[in-house]
């Protein structure tokens, strides 16, 4: 059974602590990269995703009909 990816856990911020949205933005930035990085290693683990001349793409094998 294949594991399951990992929970993408989003948070509701108090509009206080950051001065506008972009600011709010780049701060959230390297925790969705982390998570995005962490789940498509984890397609790429369980043959979801495959990695074709440097481009990762979904796995052409694993088309379901």
């Amino acid at each position: 059974m294949p594991k399951k990816a990992p929970m993408i856990a989003i948070e509701e911020m108090p509009g206080d602590k950051y001065p506008d949205l972009e600011s709010a933005q780049r701060a959230a930035l390297p925790f969705m990269s982390a998570s995005l990085q962490a789940v498509i290693r984890d397609l790429l683990e369980r043959g979801v995703l495959v990695e074709v001349n440097g481009k990762i793409i979904p796995n052409p094998k694993d088309k379901k009909t």
